[in-house]
């Protein structure tokens, strides 16, 4: 129990220092009921509701369930733990929300950006790469998707869904299994957006951003009442964006994004929400593999150029295009009794060729050129979910009960075409390179996979006497993996599986803030595609992959100061997870892999305009299991990071002449890594970076500066394996105006 120890000594550390501030608040005198609206940073006022503005309900719930805006840093539920809007305070597992003012102060444009100031969460293991939002890990492990708590569509990494996170309400990432509740999903977290939502008070925005990458990016957002009693309403948002791509890339990637919704709430009873959205994305891959030597290692040619581009012009290419439609229904009965149907088709699909570098040529005694692979093919998914809800809140003696049943359906078809041709040999410290070898390309693999999954689940949340929060549930759920690939024959096949995935967790609630909790809890998830691995320079196919079943123990520490909007966390967790798809190159292959840890997490805002953010993880992620590379047995895996850190810090002038004026630095870490499980492995250095954050807001204008990677620090953000080192991000800066009415 040593990381326990030391998390919890420097938890308690930075308790001291603010939980006065949290009895000043207990001993302030109960005011009458009050509504506040204004706009935030500047010095006018604004309509309520609309984006950027502060709204303060001291009665009712001004977070909307959990599903509503979040003011400031600090949450105070959310329906990511329990799906029943339990306050975060209650919810026994690691959840940290993330709201519009943080994602505006960062001014993110990607969901990598987002997460950088989020304990647990590494979302920059391909640097700079635009390609996907999947690659992003959880405590050493792979990240599961959802979007207004139904999972998105499942495929390969790299065509995976995207999310614009300006459609995005807030974003909540809950850390560690999940399955009892929404099934498919491995155990190290899972990441759910939040769509933004109609509201019948009339607003529109316009938001601008230019950039050295972003040039420019417009965004619209705008909504109101249909009609005369606000029963009815929508909100229609657009993004438009031109990116000049990272590095030596020479093109630029353009986006669309439409999120329109409607909403119908004939009383306070009833409520339909209609979200749909759209979204291309017409762009190159813009982080390119190159090698260990001359980037992690030495190269008697010297450092290879960050700048240097190893595609090919001629034949690069890769669209998205994704869509979405579905709606959210709930209805309460009375003050016990509530349904919920939540329901989603969406579907994703992604053309991609690229040339990327696969290797130090050995053959040229130089060490000047690399190999080079030509990959085309198109990958994607089709996938409905649907979520059918009873909720039922009511006493039992001194106890007070949140029960929550569910049933949920998952149908998913998924498709990965991928074929191959040399590229040719590139001089990577001349950038001369040869073209992509004539003729017709090999068809490496045509898979088609139908994954059927349905899953009933039950929880209960007991409360003791408001001190005692047990939270306690399980799931069952039958699947069906039918898997063909015509190409590779031997890899077909049809799987039925089912899993029992239980969660029981205690939380103790002390009257000054304080609030421990312990859990354990379970996940499955079915795999999609089957295995590559390399056996005596060939290609060899394992089979479809099997289910991936994982567990945690999870103990933990919250203060939520009364009243005021400080909350702490600290936890230590031990995860197990079995049949891990790991994915690099051509080959992809299923492991085991266990990480153990600690985290902490202090978001503080202070009342005088300064607010800050701190986080630290510290994660041992092992390979336990690896039967098609048992070499890599008791090694870490590659491209995850020892200790990721961060800490942002602003400053607001809320009196005088300098009033909306808000300075803000960030300082982030990001530990070792290993980019080679082989008997001499291949060490990623750590890196520090700065980031700078300026704006200033005057009645309904807000005008803000930030710059990541103010010294523009050149570094290596991860390494997949000797052939697969990639540049992170260079310095990116970025100029917003935006306009509110």
């Amino acid at each position: 129990m040593t990381v326990l120890t030391a998390g919890s000594a420097a938890m308690l550390g930075a308790v001291g220092l603010v939980a006065p501030l949290g009895a000043m608040a207990q001993e302030s005198t109960r005011l009458d009921e009050i509504s506040v609206e204004g706009s935030g940073q500047g010095r006018g006022a604004g309509r309520p509701g609309g984006p950027g503005r502060n709204v303060v309900s001291v009665s009712g719930d001004p977070e909307a369930g959990g599903k509503g805006p979040v003011e400031g840093l600090v949450a105070n539920t959310s329906t990511a733990g329990t799906k029943t809007a339990a306050p975060i305070i209650e919810t026994p597992q690691s959840l940290t929300v993330i709201g519009r003012d943080r994602i505006e102060t960062l001014q993110a444009t990607s969901a990598s950006e987002v997460f950088q100031y989020t304990p647990g969460i590494n979302a920059d293991t391909y640097g700079s790469n635009s390609r996907s939002d999947s690659y992003i890990t959880i405590r050493g492990l792979p990240a599961n998707f959802f979007q207004d708590n139904l999972r998105l569509p499942l495929t390969r990494p790299y065509g995976g869904y995207r999310v614009d996170p300006f459609m995005i309400e807030r974003l909540e990432v809950l850390r560690g299994p999940s399955s009892v509740l929404y099934g498919q999903g491995g155990p190290g977290g899972t990441i759910n957006y939040v769509s933004k939502r109609p509201t019948p008070v009339p607003f529109a925005m316009v938001d601008m951003q230019v950039g050295n990458f972003e040039q420019p990016r417009i965004g619209m957002d705008f909504g109101g009442a249909l009609n005369g009693d606000g029963t009815l309403s929508y909100r229609m948002i657009g993004v438009g964006q031109n990116t000049q791509l990272n590095g030596g890339n020479p093109f630029t990637g353009q986006r669309i994004a439409l999120a329109p919704s409607f909403a119908w709430k004939p009383d306070n009873q009833t409520s339909l929400i209609v979200f749909g959205s759209f979204l291309q994305d017409d762009t190159h891959i813009d982080s390119d593999f190159l090698p260990a030597q001359g980037t992690v290692l030495p190269n008697p040619n010297g450092r290879i150029s960050r700048r240097l581009y190893t595609g090919n012009t001629s034949f690069d290419k890769q669209i998205r295009t994704q869509y979405a439609i579905g709606y959210e229904f709930e209805h309460r009965f009375n003050d016990a009794f509530a349904v919920r149907q939540n329901l989603r088709y969406a579907t994703v699909s992604t053309g991609i060729n690229t040339v990327y570098g696969a290797g130090i040529n050995f053959d040229d005694p130089t060490f000047r050129t690399i190999n080079r692979y030509a990959i085309g093919g198109k990958v994607g998914a089709k996938a409905f979910t649907l979520d059918n809800q009873l909720q039922a809140d009511f006493f039992l003696g001194p106890t007070k009960h949140t029960v929550l049943v569910g049933v949920d359906y998952l149908n998913q078809y998924s498709f990965d075409q991928q074929n191959f041709r040399d590229g040719g040999l590139l001089d990577v410290f001349s950038g001369i390179g040869q073209p992509i070898a004539p003729g017709a390309p090999l068809l490496l693999q045509d898979e088609r996979q139908t994954i059927s999954q349905v899953g009933v689940y039950f929880q209960d949340q007991i409360k003791f006497f408001d001190r005692l929060v047990l939270t306690g549930g399980f799931r069952y759920d039958s699947a069906v993996n039918d898997f063909k690939d015509p190409v590779n024959a031997d890899s077909s096949g049809v799987s039925k599986d089912s899993a029992l995935s239980p969660r029981i967790g205690a939380v103790y609630l002390f009257d000054n803030g304080f609030a421990p909790y312990i859990s354990y809890s379970e996940s499955f998830s079915v795999n999609p595609g089957a295995g590559r691995f390399a056996r005596d320079g060939d290609l060899v196919s394992s089979g479809p992959f099997r289910p991936s079943l994982g567990k945690q123990e999870e103990i933990g520490l919250r203060y939520k100061a009364p009243g005021l909007p400080i909350l702490l966390s600290a936890s230590a967790f031990d995860i197990t997870q079995t049949n891990v798809v790991s994915t690099f190159g051509l080959l992809s292959y299923a492991q085991d892999l266990r990480s153990r840890g600690y985290e902490m997490e202090a978001l503080v805002e202070f009342g005088n305009g300064f607010r800050a953010i701190g986080t630290y993880t510290l994660q041992d992620v092992r390979v336990i299991g690896s039967p098609d590379e048992p070499i890599e047995v008791g090694t870490r895996p590659t491209a995850v990071p020892d200790r990721i850190a961060a800490l942002w810090g602003d400053y607001t002038f809320l009196t005088g002449d300098l009033r909306g004026l808000r300075l803000g630095a960030g300082l982030r870490y990001t530990g070792g890594s290993v980019g080679s499980i082989s008997l001499t492995p291949i060490r990623v250095p750590e890196f520090f970076l700065v980031d700078l954050g300026v704006s200033y807001a005057y009645e309904n204008w807000r005008f803000s500066l930030n710059i990541r990677n103010l010294a523009d620090r050149k570094f290596i953000s991860a390494c997949g394996d000797p052939t697969s080192c990639f540049y992170g991000q260079e310095r990116k800066v970025i100029v917003g105006a935006r306009y509110t009415w």
